[in-house]
């Protein structure tokens, strides 16, 4: 959120900033996770350490896997996060016509393989 903050402004009355999360350790990916379950996750600010070993690294694994499931946007790293802020300033200037920049952000997206895995399901439990 500081990064929003510094890009955007604390000041601007228009701009409603949503949930900065704990760490992973304590929990952080685990309400990440819980928002995307709900549908209420259109794309996430997630950095990880990459020289570090980590002892949530199950987590963290589960995390990326839900959000490659639900196609939800991912910035691991400052770079990719800068552009996103700038991306998502202009879509939300935009409004309603910004659809197709961001859509995971407009509407509850799934990866073609999520349908594919529940077919899959239905055959094995069919048999």
């Amino acid at each position: 959120m500081k990064m929003c903050k510094s890009m955007w402004g604390e000041d601007d009355p228009a701009i409603h900033y949503g949930l900065t999360c704990t760490s992973g350790p304590l929990g952080g990916d685990a309400q990440i996770a819980a928002l995307m379950c709900m549908e209420d996750l259109g794309g996430m600010i997630f950095f990880v350490d990459p020289l570090s070993a980590h002892p949530h690294q199950a987590d963290i694994d589960s995390l990326l896997r839900l959000a490659n499931c639900g196609n939800v946007i991912v910035c691991s790293n400052p770079a990719s996060a800068s552009s996103m802020m700038h991306t998502l300033r202009s879509a939300l200037l935009k409004g309603g016509s910004a659809r197709g920049m961001i859509p995971s952000f407009f509407e509850t997206l799934e990866s073609p393989a999520v349908e594919e895995y529940k077919h899959q399901q239905a055959v094995a439990l069919a048999n």
